[in-house]
């Protein structure tokens, strides 16, 4: 199997489904901007060649709204990655254990930039969204929580507002792989936690989500965003998208990590 056939084999075989969730906006502070339920559902024909995506947003003021695209595996994936219908600049990488990102391929000056990484563990979902305006500002940051066995959720909280801190001290040790901008996927290698970033904004989310990322980014200068989530007090999800200093999207790691006592 080629590298975009798997690409989109490992949309598929993960992604295909209700995703029921609590979609939060966040202010380059921290605050609550908006905060609404959603339904991301993804439907196939019988050979997964043509996949609709629906979404449905519900608002606290009785208010809907519903958004739809359409991919196929012809028109839509490229060797490097999932063609997004509504952003040309976007592009979809997932690995097969479900852990996904749509990324920005290129940081460009006057245009807005952004990343979508997302999380997943058996019926659970999330994704954080890191957003820079066209100044390359930081303009928001973003979760959605989201749950394949409906809403709402046994596993997410209701709470929406965001933490002072949250410890990830301890000795977290795991494997990372990493996808390069060509869908091609390193070996597995050894890796501990590494959350400090110098220069970068942290923000703690609600059940577990950490985000780590520059308040401003600029072509000439490489950047890294990051985002994990404890899955539980011993168990995290991390993933590392990096950028070169020409401002193209280089590489996303995935690093599974365990807290070793």
């Amino acid at each position: 199997m080629d590298l975009k056939e798997q690409n989109w084999k490992n949309f598929t075989a993960n992604h295909l489904r209700d995703w029921y969730g609590i979609w939060t906006r966040y202010s380059p502070q921290g605050e609550v901007t908006e905060s609404f339920q959603s339904l991301r559902s993804f439907r196939g024909n019988p050979q997964e060649t043509e996949i609709v995506q629906t979404n449905r947003y519900a608002y606290a003021d009785g208010r809907r709204l519903e958004q739809s695209w359409e991919y196929n595996q012809l028109s839509n994936s490229l060797p490097d990655g999932l063609f997004h219908p509504q952003n040309e600049s976007m592009k979809g990488v997932f690995f097969e254990s479900g852990h996904a990102a749509w990324v920005g391929t290129k940081l460009k000056t006057g245009s807005y930039f952004g990343v979508e990484l997302f999380f997943r563990y058996n019926e659970l979902r999330h994704s954080v969204g890191i957003v820079y305006d066209e100044h390359g500002s930081l303009s928001r940051t973003a979760n959605i929580r989201e749950d394949a066995t409906g809403f709402p959720s046994q596993y997410w909280s209701s709470e929406v507002n965001q933490l002072p801190e949250r410890n990830l001290t301890g000795n977290w040790q795991g494997t990372a792989v990493t996808m390069t901008p060509d869908l091609k996927i390193s070996a597995p290698i050894a890796t501990q936690l590494h959350w400090d970033w110098e220069g970068h904004e942290t923000f703690f989310l609600p059940d577990g989500v950490s985000v780590s990322c520059p308040a401003k980014v600029s072509v000439g200068t490489s950047f890294t965003m990051i985002a994990n989530w404890l899955v539980t007090a011993s168990e995290m999800q991390q993933l590392v998208v990096k950028y070169d200093e020409s401002g193209d999207f280089s590489a996303l790691t995935l690093e599974l990590l365990h807290l070793l006592h």
